[in-house]
């Protein structure tokens, strides 16, 4: 689906008669204050921007991606397939549907590292934000450890009607449904009534756009385009299990 420091300077005008040894200490004390001043700003600026940026479990830094299963081996010659989509997205649940079983499967093996880039460009189109609180609440999963699971429950609860969203409230039912239990759902429910991944959900769309990523859904196979109008892409929408035979046929 298509797409959607400052500087100051300071200046100082010497005495006709020449500075004294005082107004030289002045000006040297003063100049002292601003540089601190100055590194104290860009340490806290630094401090905010790492600190309100948190990375989920399994999350690559700065909006790059999550690997669908971060802990599993993977084999000698596994292809990396990254995947751009849209929790709003019905040609998304479409391949989730034909495909998305045998990719987990075979991430989870070790045959492919597959990472996942959650968009949430629909939210524009649709004027809501159920795709960046989706893709919070698949992040927030992702800490529980079911990060896949959620991902197929989300797909699986996607409205008839294009565009009519998520509530919260189903994003965090949707947790029970994925298996998340005890502490660890509180803990998720926390996570997604906080939107503690709102920075994470931005990073990805900015980040998606400089990977020139238009469209959902988007396939990179070791870093080749599947291109949206050919065989192949065509294949993973409509040819259930095909998602092997897909990925090694691209050199």
């Amino acid at each position: 689906m298509p797409r959607p420091d400052a500087a100051e300077k300071i200046k100082a005008a010497a005495p006709k008669e020449g500075p004294s040894k005082a107004l030289i200490a002045s000006v040297i004390a003063v100049v002292l204050v601003i540089a601190g001043f100055a590194a104290f700003l860009v340490t806290q600026s630094k401090n905010t921007s790492s600190a309100s940026s948190a990375v989920p479990t399994g999350g690559i830094e700065g909006g790059k991606g999550l690997v669908l299963y971060p802990d599993a081996k993977l084999q000698s010659g596994a292809k990396t397939v990254n995947v751009y989509e849209d929790f709003q997205c019905p040609v998304c649940k479409q391949f989730e549907t034909q495909n998305g079983d045998m990719m987990k499967t075979m991430a989870k093996n070790g045959q492919v590292k597959v990472v996942v880039h959650m968009m949430s460009f629909l939210d524009n189109n649709f004027g809501n934000d159920a795709s960046a609180q989706a893709a919070n609440a698949g992040f927030c999963a992702a800490d529980a450890g079911k990060f896949p699971e959620y991902h197929s429950t989300v797909y699986a609860n996607q409205p008839a009607t294009e565009g009519d969203g998520y509530t919260v409230d189903q994003l965090k039912s949707f947790g029970k449904d994925a298996g998340i239990t005890g502490a660890a759902y509180t803990t998720f429910v926390k996570c997604v009534d906080s939107n503690k991944y709102k920075d994470y959900v931005n990073e990805t769309e900015t980040q998606s756009g400089k990977d020139g990523v238009t469209g959902t859904p988007t396939f990179f196979v070791d870093g080749k385009e599947i291109d949206n109008t050919g065989t192949e892409y065509k294949t993973l929408l409509t040819q259930p299990n095909s998602f092997e035979s897909v990925i090694n046929s691209v050199k």
